[in-house]
C-alpha cells in the first residue's frame, strides 16, 4: 500500500509542473497531456454481495503525455493498475508501466506511425483496435502503421502489429496481426457530385492473423450451441496458422438520405468460442436514414455468424485479444434500471433488426406548445441464428472438427435474445421547465446474454424533470420504474441533482429492488454524490453501493461485482 500512496502523491506533484510546462510553447513545439485517477475505499457488505477485499483502498490511475512539432509527434501514457478497482482485477486488467509509446510523422501524402497505435477498418468488421478505459479495454497494436494518400480522395492505410493483452508482456509472443484496408471518397474526386447534394464512398478491408498451432487441441463440446456433447482431440496439423478476414463496405448519400452497408468474410478459424468448427464465418451489416425538418427515421439491420475474431485461438474471455467488432444496433440507454439488461453483440450468432422514428410536432402550434414537442418511437429484436449440425457433426456426436452447420442466412433462429420496444416524448414549457417520459418493454435472455438460467420481461416508465432557477443554478429530477416479475423483481430509482454552473454539482439517488421475492433482499443501493470542475480539472466524490450486474458501452460488455464504500475521481489536461 505504500507504494501505491507514493506513487499517488508523486503523480499529484507532478501535475502542477507538467501543466506549467505545457503552458510554453518552444517554436512549433508543445507539450500537452491529461491525467486520470479514480480510485475507491470498499466497505464489505454481506448483504449486497460485496466482500471483503484484501486492501481496501483501490485506484486506478494514467497520465498521457504529448510532444508535437509540425508533422511530427509523440507520446506515451503511464498506467498504474497494481492495485486496481475490483471489477478490474476480476478482469485481470492488473499491473503498471508504459504500455502505450509512439512516434508518428505525416504530410499530406503519408503518414507513418511506429509503437502503439489505434485503427478501425469501416465499421469495425474487419478490424477495430480501440480502447474504453469504463470497461478496462485496450486492443491497441504494437508495431506500426502506414497511411497514404496518393490522391485526393484516396486513402490507402497498412498496418502490422501485436495486440495489448491486458498488462501481459509481448516480448516472446508470436501471434501478430496484418492488414490492409482501401477507401475512395468520390465526392473529393468528383467535387460536382457535393454541389449537387451527392456523396458516396466505397471500401475494402483484408485482416489476416498469424498465431503458430505447435500443440494438440483438446475439446469439450459445451451443450449450449445444441444437444451435440462429446470431447475429442484435434491435432495441430488441422489447425491452421493464418486465418484470413475480408470485408467490403459502401456509402451512399444524397440530400437527406443515406444508406451504409458492410459485408465481411471470415476463413475458416477453430477457436475456444466456436468449439474448433471449420465453418468460414460472416457479417452483414446495413444502415439507412432519411431525415427532413421536424422528421428524421433510421433503420438497421446486422447479421453475424462465427465472428469472433481474436489474435490467440484459446482467449474466450469478455473482449480479450478481439480483432475486430461486431457493433450494436439498438438503441442505447442511460437509464439505471435496465443497465443490467443492456444488449450485448453476439459476433459468433446473431441476426436484428432496428428502427427508429424522430418527430417533432411544431413549435408554436396547440399540440407542439411554444418550443416544439420531440417525440421518439424505437423498436429493435435480436435472435439467434438458425443452425443445422452437417451430416459428419451428426456422425461424429459432436461438431468440434468438422464444418459444424449450415444456416440460412436471412433466417431467424428459433431463440429470442433481445426485444425492446419504446417511446419517448421531450418537451420544454419554458424557458425554466423542460420534462422528458419514456417507456419501454424490455425481453431480454439472460440464459444467452450472462450465461445463468432466466428469462426477463419488463416495463420501464421514467421521467425526467429540469428546472432551471437561473443561469448558474438548475434542479434535476430523475425517477424510474421498472416492473417486472422476473429476474430479482421491480426496481424503483430516483435520483434528484443540483448544479452551480459552472463548477459545482450536487446528486443523491436510490434504487430499491421493493420486488424481490425474497423480503430480506429488498435492498436500498443509495448513492450520495458531488464534482467540481475548473477550467479542465475535475473532481469528484460519491459515497454508496453498486449492485451486481453488467456494464455495456456500444453493445460490448463485462461483469461488474457488488461494492460499497466512497469515491474519489480526478482527471485533468494539460
Amino acid at each position: 500500500m505504500s507504494k501505491f500512496l507514493r506513487f499517488v502523491s508523486i503523480l499529484l506533484l507532478l501535475l502542477p509542473v507538467s501543466a506549467v510546462m505545457a503552458q510554453h510553447e518552444f517554436g512549433n513545439s508543445r507539450i500537452s497531456g491529461d491525467f486520470g485517477f479514480n480510485g475507491m475505499y470498499y466497505i464489505p457488505d454481506s448483504l449486497i454481495g460485496a466482500k471483503e477485499v484484501d486492501s481496501k483502498v483501490r485506484a486506478n490511475a494514467f497520465i498521457n503525455l504529448l510532444y508535437s512539432n509540425g508533422g511530427f509527434s509523440a507520446g506515451m501514457r503511464y498506467e498504474f493498475y497494481m492495485f486496481p478497482l475490483i471489477d478490474f482485477e476480476k478482469i485481470d486488467y492488473k499491473g503498471q508501466g508504459i504500455k502505450y509509446f509512439f512516434a508518428d510523422y505525416k504530410n499530406k501524402f503519408i503518414q507513418v506511425t511506429a509503437g502503439t497505435f489505434y485503427e478501425q477498418f469501416g465499421n469495425g468488421l474487419a478490424l477495430r483496435a480501440y480502447e474504453d478505459r469504463q470497461l478496462g479495454i485496450d486492443n491497441s497494436l504494437m508495431g506500426a502503421r502506414v497511411k497514404v494518400t496518393p490522391y485526393k480522395g484516396i486513402i490507402l492505410k497498412g498496418v502490422w502489429g501485436i495486440e495489448r493483452l491486458n498488462f501481459e508482456e509481448m516480448v516472446g509472443r508470436k501471434d501478430h496481426v496484418r492488414g490492409l484496408d482501401a477507401e475512395i471518397i468520390l465526392g473529393e474526386i468528383i467535387p460536382s457530385m457535393q454541389e449537387k447534394s451527392f456523396m458516396a464512398n466505397i471500401g475494402a478491408s483484408f485482416v489476416s492473423k498469424f498465431e503458430p498451432s505447435d500443440n494438440d487441441v483438446y475439446v469439450t463440446l459445451h451443450p449450449d450451441v445444441d444437444s451435440l456433447s462429446a470431447t475429442g482431440t484435434i491435432p495441430s496439423s488441422n489447425i491452421p496458422k493464418n486465418v484470413a478476414l475480408w470485408a467490403t463496405r459502401l456509402s451512399f448519400g444524397y440530400k437527406g438520405f443515406r444508406l451504409d452497408g458492410e459485408f465481411a468474410q471470415k476463413m475458416n478459424d477453430p477457436n475456444s468460442t466456436n468449439r474448433y468448427i471449420y465453418k468460414n464465418g460472416n457479417a452483414l451489416f446495413l444502415s439507412a436514414t432519411y431525415s427532413m425538418k421536424g422528421f428524421g427515421i433510421a433503420a438497421s439491420f446486422i447479421r453475424a455468424d462465427n465472428m469472433e475474431f481474436r489474435s490467440q485461438r484459446l482467449a474466450f474471455k469478455e473482449s480479450r485479444l478481439m480483432i475486430n467488432n461486431i457493433p450494436a444496433i439498438n438503441r442505447q440507454y442511460s437509464y439505471q434500471l435496465i443497465g443490467d439488461y443492456s444488449y450485448a453483440s453476439q459476433a459468433n450468432g446473431q441476426i436484428g433488426a432496428q428502427l427508429q422514428v424522430n418527430y417533432q410536432i411544431p413549435k408554436k402550434s396547440k399540440v407542439g406548445g411554444k418550443y416544439g414537442t420531440d417525440i421518439t418511437f424505437n423498436y429493435s429484436r435480436f435472435h439467434n441464428i438458425d443452425k443445422q449440425p452437417v451430416a459428419e457433426a451428426l456422425e461424429n456426436g459432436t461438431m468440434s472438427g468438422t464444418d459444424g452447420y449450415t444456416s440460412s442466412f436471412f433466417k431467424f433462429g428459433p431463440e429470442l435474445l433481445y426485444q425492446d420496444i419504446g417511446i419517448e416524448i421531450s418537451r420544454r414549457f419554458t424557458k425554466h421547465w423542460k420534462l422528458i417520459l419514456a417507456y419501454n418493454h424490455i425481453s431480454y435472455n439472460i440464459a444467452q446474454l450472462q450465461g445463468h438460467p432466466g428469462f426477463m420481461r419488463g416495463h420501464l416508465v421514467a421521467a425526467d424533470l429540469q428546472y432551471k432557477i437561473n443561469n448558474k443554478h438548475a434542479l434535476r429530477l430523475e425517477a424510474q420504474h421498472l416492473y417486472t416479475k422476473d429476474d430479482k423483481g421491480s426496481w424503483l430509482y430516483a435520483m434528484l441533482e443540483y448544479s452551480i454552473s459552472p463548477h459545482w454539482f450536487f446528486s443523491v439517488g436510490d434504487q430499491w429492488n421493493y420486488g424481490n421475492e425474497n423480503p430480506t433482499m429488498r435492498l436500498h443501493y443509495y448513492n450520495v454524490a458531488a464534482a467540481y470542475v475548473w477550467k479542465t480539472t475535475r473532481i469528484a466524490l460519491n459515497f454508496g453501493k453498486t449492485k451486481e450486474g453488467i456494464l455495456c458501452i456500444g453493445g460490448v460488455c463485462r461483469a461488474v461485482p457488488a461494492s460499497y464504500g466512497v469515491g474519489l475521481s480526478i482527471t485533468t489536461s494539460f
